[in-house]
């Protein structure tokens, strides 16, 4: 068996600000049910074909809605894909919550133990873990091959692969499905607002690696490409800039908040602006009260010449679950 493990991501719209970060996770994750086929022939919950062990894997939060919205997505891939799908965080994971039974949410397990345990139970069953992660950042490329290895290193039949981050993840014709994903949820947004051309910001967590700024400027040119004259043009936002960040740097691009203020002094008559949630989960930084909501709120306090429209999470996109069902042998 495979073992996948996952990690997730913030959704946001203007009426689900007023709603609990729960209420809004418990509502989204019924609403965002990945479509996927029965699998004929029996119980999608029993009898796991061999070889079909997945890790899901997150960053890692201490926010319950982000919790409830992992684990409903895994539940999801697993029935779908009769597979075993676990999710797992590199980061915050408890592991103590596996033996507690109970209705409340629970983070789930750390990468480290959840390896340590499934190679203990079955050593030569491959295990692949499936990022639920954006881009290329330091816990995928340091943590998590750190945390294989030692875990690898107790078992010597062990079979671990690191599948690659969604920002590589491209589709038949070429392209990426995290560009897709986020160009789904704006033209939702557009619709369901009634705008006509906004002018939308990518708004990313920010980050002083190079690689992981190039994966938000790579979504803005494929996002402008996707939407064409849908919308008047589109910008990076990142949420904040990390202070080991130098300005004018590779890395460094205007933080949503002064995008915001640019446009408000900019123009006398309204403008419409969609913010574009490339995160994959809620949490503190993309929930319902966290700072993204917080920043849009101080830009447009007593501010009538400015609208925003914040989009859904990019983790709750069609594009982004069909990668993980597709991942665990779902057409």
């Amino acid at each position: 068996m495979l073992a996948l493990v996952l990690c997730t991501g913030f959704v946001g719209g203007p009426s689900a600000l007023a709603r609990s970060p729960l209420e809004r996770a418990r509502t989204l994750a019924d609403a965002s049910r990945v479509p996927l086929p029965a699998i004929p022939g029996g119980s999608q919950t029993e009898n796991y074909p061999e070889a079909s062990r997945y890790v899901l894997l997150a960053h890692g939060s201490k926010r319950a809605d982000t919790w409830v919205q992992l684990d409903a997505l895994s539940g999801d891939l697993r029935r779908a894909g009769r597979a075993e799908v676990v999710a797992a965080s590199v980061f915050f994971g408890d592991d103590s919550a596996a033996e507690e039974g109970g209705g409340e949410p629970r983070p789930p397990a750390s990468l480290d133990a959840l390896l340590r345990r499934m190679l203990a139970a079955e050593p030569a069953r491959p295990i692949r873990i499936l990022p639920f992660i954006l881009g290329p950042s330091r816990a995928l490329r340091a943590e998590t091959p750190r945390l294989v290895r030692e875990a690898a290193a107790t078992c010597a039949a062990a079979d671990v692969e690191v599948l690659p981050c969604l920002a590589d993840v491209v589709d038949a014709e070429g392209a990426r499905a995290v560009s897709v994903g986020l160009a789904e949820q704006i033209e939702r947004t557009i619709a369901e607002a009634g705008l006509t051309r906004p002018f939308v910001l990518v708004c990313d967590h920010g980050s002083a690696d190079a690689a992981v700024a190039a994966v938000r400027r790579t979504m803005v040119a494929d996002v402008a490409r996707l939407l064409g004259s849908a919308v008047v043009g589109v910008e990076p936002a990142p949420m904040e800039r990390p202070s080991s960040l130098a300005r004018g740097s590779e890395a460094d691009d205007p933080l949503l908040e002064e995008r915001l203020a640019g446009l408000c002094c900019a123009d006398a008559a309204a403008v419409e602006v969609v913010v574009a949630m490339a995160f994959l989960s809620p949490g503190r930084h993309a929930g319902a009260d966290g700072d993204v909501a917080e920043i849009v709120a101080r830009a447009t306090a007593g501010r009538a010449d400015l609208r925003v429209h914040v989009s859904e999470l990019l983790g709750d996109s069609r594009a982004v679950r069909r990668v993980l069902a597709r991942a665990v042998g779902v057409a």
